[in-house]
This record gives structure tokens, C-alpha cells and sequence, in this order.
């Protein structure tokens, strides 16, 4: 449910200057496709940073630039599986709870080389550093231990099966910031050698960064991949403008801003995100209790329909909180889909409160007639998000088309949270962040349905010491989570990324790194 999104004076004046010039250069532009850009290099743009260190930023557009200039461990690639960045070989020992890496022969951008020092140095930094994005995925570290400059053991406080998933950190140089302060260490100039595809050839406060290829990187860098200018914007939305005005190559863009981009000046690239959309049921109705209940409601719900009027399209349907392209879901899994008669079936084997009919006929004839007239249900929903609120009236028209009457009832975030912490719901509609590391069960923990056998695969789940045994447990929990309905999946939102058409090649983003695969671009006619 966690969710954050971020017009300075700047930026309005930059769209007043864009929009006081004349008619004609502004075609001219858009013909020319070029704007003010410099045609040699693929130009981004980024947030005006605090620190461009990459563990103590904050920013999302400046940590998708430093993804360019630090490498991790592992990242995450465009199908949000981990893969090795720096790590040569590594293993799995002692239960899960020791990890032995070897590095490739990396090395940082003043040509030193990558060593077991810097990942140990990273990784206390992590630790002792406050508020920064990472400090949760070095929680379960208990220790580093070096065995030689390219190997080295991680030691775990107690073994996890996603603790190569954790590894996504950005890796830092023990020699150039050991020694430093903690208010040097945040200062800019300090901060210029990575490891990285890109190294800064030149930083400047106020125009932003210069980023040529390093030709030391330890994987081969295609011969056409083109230098990079990253200019500094107040916020996201002169990012986008820079973008429209063609002052800048790529950005990331909402649906909304998608109609402003039109096909012919520019490329559009569409790809999975991680806002996921799911209806959550209120135990504490002992009428919810009844698996048959939330099956027929499961099978009411025209999911398509709510893709296209409600998301506009503008997203995967899904049946668990996983991104549908990881190694972990299963789309084998014969899902539940809209079908009335299915709900109607189901509905028809809801059991009352003193419902002690002993005529199968009878008893069925009684619940549907109850149906009607005890099952009222109240789905609440955030009032500021236009998308829930649409699908959640057309949940409720489903709903009635079976027989079960609902309401729902808008509410605005703060009071929103109370009706669900106070069990004032019956539905609600809800939103996540899903998070890089591929683990479900905080999601399926938080829904407060209890069930042993469910307890008891996401137990083992959480304890697996192979990719094999993830995969088997997790197929065991989606198969359960489809036929027990304690949780109703909808959709993962899509996200965009917009390139003037001045570029030729493709990236393959993700919301882990929206420029994985930028070396591959090329500029036309260069």
C-alpha cells in the first residue's frame, strides 16, 4: 500500500518560454527532431541531487543515472529476475546462510581494481549509514569475510531464500571514501569514480554530468554506443517537458503524458511495472470465511472489463503479486476468469447461520434465497484514485448481476486507512509496491487470513536453499491462493519510456533500471 509520488517556478517558466515561442520554430523543431539537443550524444535528464552518491540518494532519477555509473552484485534485468553484475561465480552453502562470491577483474573508472574490500567497506557502510534505500537489504547480514581481492564469503543471520535478490546495492570504492567524513562523503566531487558501464568525464552543479564510455569495463561495450549528457531538471515533470521539446533524448513518462508523445517523433516503450492492484477481503465477516463466498465473487468479477475502462488498458491482468515475467510465476496455472454461471454455482454452496436444512435441494433453494437478502457488502475504496474508484462500481455492478448486493463507499486516504485497520469493509481495493526482491508472502501475511497449510508454504517458501525449491513451493502457494481465493488479484500497472526518434535500437527497462540496454542505441545518420 505504499505508494509515493512527487510544477516549480523553474519549470513553469520553462513552459512559458516553450510556449512564447513562435509557431514556426517550434515546428521547425519537431520536424527537424532536434531541438537544442547536441546530435553526438544520447541526452537524459535527472533531478537536481542532494548527493549523487549512489547508497545515500534518495531520487529515482538519479539513482537510474548512478545505474549507469556503479554496478552491483547482482541487478535486476528487464524481467525482474536477479543476475549476476560483478559476481563471476558464487555458491549457496551451509543451509543458506553463507553465500562465497568471486568477482570478475573489474575495475573502478581511475583504474584500480574491483576488490572483496570494497564490497566488505560497501556493505558496513550500508549498516551504519542512517536513512538510505538499502539499509533493509543488508539487515540479514551478519558479516563479510575476505578470503583474497576477488573472493569472499557473505555470512547471513539466518538463511532466506531471496538473499541473492538483497545483493542489488550499488558497490563502492573503500579508497576514495574511507577515509572521508560523513559530510564529505555526501559531497559531489567525491563521488565521481564508479565501476560502471559510464564514467563522469565531467560534473558540474548546475549543467548536470558528462558520461563517456569506459573502455576498461569488463564486458564488451558495442563499438556504436554513444556517449551520454544528463542534464539537471527541478522534477519529474520538466523532464517529460524537456522530452516534448526535444531539449532531451529519453524519459519516463505516465499514461497520462503518453497522449502528449506522438508516434512519429517518437518511440514508445512499453513495459511491465510494479504497482499492483488487488481486492482484499475483511475476515472479521464471518460470512468472507466461507472459501465459497470469495470464489463466487472471484468468478463475478469481469477482470477485462476493468482492464479496459478502468485501467484504459494500461496494464497485465494477474492472478498473484508477482511480476508476470519472473521465473516465479506460474502461467500455467488455469486461472479463475468471468463467469456468471461459475459464481451463481458457488453462491448456490454458501453456507447461513442457522441454515440447518437437511434437503440438499432445499438448502441450495435457501442460500440463494438468503443471498439476496443477508449478503450485503461494503467495498471501500480510495476516492483520489480515479482507477479503483472506477473499478470498484464495476465490481459492484457484477455483483448485483449475481445476486449480491454491495456498496461502495469512497473515502479519502486517512479515513481509508481507519475503515480497513478498524475492519470497517467487507472488500477494499488496494494498492502495492511490489518489491525487487521476488518474496510474496508480506503481502499474503498481511491479508489476516489464517490457514495452516498456508502458514506452512510460505514457512518453507522463506526457507528454500535452491531456485528449485522456490519454484516448486511457490507453485504449491499460487495454486492455493487460485482455489482458496484468500486474496483477488487484478492488475500490475504498466509503466513508459518515451525516446525521441532521432535514436535507433531499443532498451529493455524495468523500474529497476529504465536505461538497461542504453549502450545499444545509436543516433540516425551518425
Amino acid at each position: 500500500m505504499k505508494k509515493t509520488k512527487v510544477l516549480s517556478i523553474i519549470l513553469v517558466i520553462a513552459m512559458i518560454v516553450v510556449g512564447c515561442s513562435s509557431k514556426i520554430e517550434t515546428e521547425d523543431k519537431k520536424e527537424s527532431g532536434k531541438g537544442d539537443i547536441n546530435s553526438d550524444y544520447i541526452n537524459l535528464t535527472m533531478v537536481k541531487p542532494e548527493t549523487i552518491n549512489p547508497i545515500l540518494n534518495k531520487d529515482k532519477s538519479v539513482g537510474y543515472v548512478m545505474n549507469l555509473i556503479y554496478d552491483s552484485l547482482f541487478t535486476i534485468d528487464e524481467n525482474y529476475n536477479v543476475v549476476p553484475q560483478l559476481v563471476k561465480e558464487y555458491s549457496i552453502e551451509n543451509g543458506g546462510k553463507e553465500i562465497n562470491i568471486k568477482l570478475k577483474d573489474a575495475k573502478w573508472h581511475d583504474k584500480s581494481p574491483v576488490t572483496s574490500s570494497d564490497v566488505k567497506f560497501t556493505v558496513d557502510f550500508i549498516k551504519k549509514s542512517e536513512e538510505n534505500p538499502y539499509s533493509e537489504l543488508v539487515k540479514n547480514i551478519k558479516s563479510v569475510h575476505i578470503i583474497n581481492d576477488k573472493e569472499f564469503n557473505i555470512n547471513l543471520n539466518e538463511n532466506y531464500s531471496f538473499s541473492i535478490e538483497t545483493l542489488i546495492f550499488p558497490i563502492l570504492s573503500k579508497n576514495n571514501l574511507s577515509s572521508l567524513s560523513k559530510k564529505d562523503i555526501t559531497n559531489n566531487k567525491n563521488n565521481l569514480i564508479g565501476n560502471g558501464p559510464y564514467k563522469i568525464e565531467k560534473y558540474e552543479e548546475r549543467d548536470g554530468m558528462f558520461l563517456t564510455k569506459n573502455e576498461d569495463y569488463y564486458k564488451e561495450i558495442p563499438s556504436t554506443a554513444k556517449d551520454i549528457r544528463v542534464g539537471i531538471v527541478p522534477d519529474q515533470e520538466a523532464q517529460v517537458a524537456m522530452v516534448m521539446a526535444l531539449d532531451s533524448d529519453i524519459a519516463k513518462v505516465s499514461l497520462n503524458d503518453l497522449s502528449k508523445f506522438h508516434e512519429t517523433e517518437f518511440n514508445i516503450t512499453k513495459y511491465e511495472g510494479r504497482d499492483y492492484e488487488n481486492i482484499i477481503f475483511n475476515y472479521d465477516n464471518p460470512i468472507l470465511l466461507d472459501s465459497n463466498l470469495r470464489k463466487a465473487i472471484a468468478y463475478s468479477i469481469d477482470k477485462k472489463k476493468i482492464l479496459e475502462e478502468a485501467y484504459m488498458g494500461d496494464a497485465n491482468i494477474v492472478n498473484f503479486p508477482l511480476n508476470t515475467s519472473s521465473k516465479y510465476y506460474n502461467k500455467d496455472i488455469k486461472s479463475i476468469n468471468y463467469n456468471k454461471e461459475k459464481a451463481k454455482e458457488y453462491l448456490s454452496k454458501v453456507k447461513f447461520d442457522g441454515d440447518k436444512s437437511n434437503s440438499k435441494d432445499q438448502k441450495e433453494n435457501k442460500s440463494n434465497t438468503k443471498s439476496n437478502s443477508q449478503i450485503n457488502l461494503k467495498i471501500v475504496v480510495n476516492k483520489n484514485n480515479t482507477d479503483r474508484v472506477k473499478s470498484a462500481h464495476i465490481i459492484s455492478e457484477n455483483l448485483k448481476a449475481i445476486g449480491i448486493k454491495s456498496e461502495v463507499d469512497e473515502l479519502e486516504g486517512e479515513d481509508l486507512e481507519k475503515a480497513i485497520s478498524g475492519k470497517k469493509y467487507d472488500l477494499a481495493l488496494v494498492g502495492w509496491e511490489l518489491s525487487f526482491i521476488p518474496d510474496a508472502t508480506p503481502i499474503i501475511k498481511s491479508l489476516d487470513y489464517k490457514d495452516e497449510k498456508l502458514n506452512d508454504y510460505m514457512a518453507s517458501l522463506t526457507r528454500a536453499t535452491s531456485e528449485s525449491q522456490v519454484k516448486d513451493i511457490y507453485d504449491s502457494i499460487q495454486k492455493y491462493v487460485n482455489n482458496n481465493v484468500p486474496m483477488i488479484s487484478l492488475v500490475i500497472r504498466n509503466d513508459y519510456m518515451v525516446t525521441n526518434s532521432r535514436i535507433e535500437g531499443k532498451i529493455q527497462p524495468n523500474d529497476f533500471d529504465v536505461y538497461e540496454g542504453i549502450t545499444n542505441l545509436t543516433i540516425k545518420n551518425k
